[in-house]
């Protein structure tokens, strides 16, 4: 920048002077050259990598990018005091198929049908300090017209050694104070221990205490494995294998408990952006227990899935949910209290035909619209960026400007001269006033030095001072037309190719 003395063109230069300096910082630190290399400059600029000792290869740097991705959408998403809620609502549709099944006459004409069980629940975050946060969780519910509520507060403290310890204190229906510990052991174990203590009001307070440990380990890099042990009421002890693929999920458990004993195998199968199938087969000393169901995803924060299960003891049950952000709503609905045909058949057939109308008049549309909006929002960002490109490559090119007559002295006739150079999407005949291609004779000569021009990176050249892609998107050449040794010379290159000139090759005979 002293160099000039015109003061526009000591400012430009002041500006190149910063962003090769910013440039050089950037590649000379392997770490952050790592993450432009893959990711660009929006990798950099994002908050929370990793420090690594170790080099981390390409693929390692795009998950850790998606996740500090996906980390911030969630921050943005959430407030900070990450509030939760959740509606359960009972709809009992049972008298329904009982007079579908049924041969009295005398039924009545319209079936009842009524909600046995409505519930809703709150709770939020209060972050203390880094480590430290509170949580306070409200819950009413009403079954069979009896209601009962409870107000929960929650103290969580994050501790070394990846663990945290807990501690809930709960007032209202079955006040009891609670413990919960977790803690990492190793890369592949960690347990979890949660001790209560409940308060029992009759004629006379009584103190029942219930304990709970678990522990997980993970046997192969698809292979887990974990054990849990209840004391208490309910007491059991279970026992839980899991294998997961990229595609699907099986796993098994066996159970062992004064009240439920079972054996059970669970699966997944997912369809990539479509939707997963699930199913589910308990054995209990009762009979069978079988469920299956499907769920999907239809927006960003958006979650839906239907669920049948089917037993002789409960009969049929169709379960809903739906999540939208950090909002869920579950509606249980029995259909039948023994094992009916028809309501089986009800429970698969009704759902699926209203997702499939659900899915071609509402989800489809919306998803498109939503695809549509993030295009133009993607083009708009790209039209910004470009235009900021350009009028920085223009700024660049007007301070090289005056080095160009200095740069062609020192080679002289016989050097290194660019006579012309363009690039974007050049075709055979190239027409310098398309909007696709640039002239960059300018940057290029400047590069030269000792009558040699040597451009080794094999990343796109619209990130070379004086440049910008002209054509997002496109495939882009570089076209070079230069005198060495008073001889004519041509070549294009691709976009990623390394430049070296000379080169008797591109001699125009």
């Amino acid at each position: 920048p002293d160099k000039h003395r015109d003061s526009r063109n000591k400012q430009l230069a002041m500006d190149l002077f910063i962003q090769i300096k910013y440039a050089y910082d950037i590649l000379n630190d392997p770490q952050k050259r790592a993450i432009y290399d893959v990711v660009g400059m929006k990798g950099l600029k994002a908050d929370g990598w990793e420090i690594m000792t170790r080099a981390r290869t390409a693929r390692e740097i795009l998950d850790e990018y998606e996740r500090l991705a996906k980390e911030r959408e969630e921050k943005r998403f959430h407030q900070i005091t990450n509030p939760n809620a959740s509606i359960h609502a009972t709809i009992d549709l049972t008298d329904v198929f009982n007079q579908i099944n049924s041969i009295d006459d005398n039924n009545d004409i319209l079936p009842k049908i009524e909600t046995t069980e409505f519930s809703v629940e709150q709770s939020i975050d209060i972050p203390l300090t880094s480590q430290d946060t509170a949580t306070i969780n409200a819950m009413v519910t009403t079954r069979n017209g009896r209601g009962v509520g409870s107000l929960t507060t929650s103290f969580r403290r994050i501790l070394p050694n990846l663990s945290w310890f807990r501690v809930d204190l709960t007032f209202g229906h079955r006040p009891h104070i609670g413990f919960h510990y977790f803690r990492r052991i190793t890369q592949k174990l960690q347990a979890n221990v949660h001790t209560t203590f409940s308060f029992i009001s009759s004629r006379r307070t009584i103190v029942t205490s219930g304990f709970i440990f678990s522990i997980n380990y993970q046997l192969a890099h698809n292979l887990t494995s974990s054990l849990q042990w209840k004391t208490g009421r309910n007491s059991f002890m279970k026992g839980i294998l899991q294998y997961d693929k990229q595609k699907w999920m099986v796993s098994s458990a066996i159970q062992l408990g004064f009240i439920n004993t079972f054996g059970a195998i669970d699966g997944v199968y997912r369809f990539p952006n479509v939707c997963n199938l699930r199913f589910s087969l308990k054995l209990f000393v009762f009979g069978p227990w079988l469920e299956y169901g499907i769920d999907r995803q239809f927006t960003k924060h958006t979650y839906g899935s239907a669920t049948v299960a089917v037993s002789a003891r409960m009969g049929v049950l169709l379960r809903l949910k739906f999540i939208r952000g950090s909002q869920t709503f579950t509606i249980p609905l029995p259909l039948s209290q023994d094992v009916l045909p028809s309501a089986i058949f009800y429970a698969t057939v009704i759902p699926t035909l209203a997702y499939l109308l659900l899915d071609r008049l509402i989800i489809q549309p919306f998803a498109r619209l939503e695809q549509e909006r993030e295009q133009k929002k993607r083009e708009d960002e790209a039209r910004e960026k470009q235009s900021e490109r350009r009028r920085e490559a223009m700024n660049a090119q007007e301070v090289l400007r005056s080095l160009i007559e200095q740069i062609k002295d020192k080679e002289g006739s016989q050097g290194l001269i660019i006579l012309e150079a363009y690039y974007g999407q050049l075709t055979s005949i190239i027409n310098e006033s398309s909007l696709k291609i640039i002239d960059v004779s300018i940057p290029l000569q400047t590069l030269v030095k000792d009558s040699t021009l040597k451009i080794e990176t094999t990343v796109s050249k619209s990130n070379l001072t004086g440049f910008y892609d002209p054509c997002i998107g496109e495939e882009k050449s570089l076209y070079i037309k230069y005198s060495f040794h008073s001889h004519i010379h041509t070549i294009t290159y691709k976009d990623t190719d390394p430049v070296i000139l000379p080169n008797r090759n591109h001699l125009i005979l």
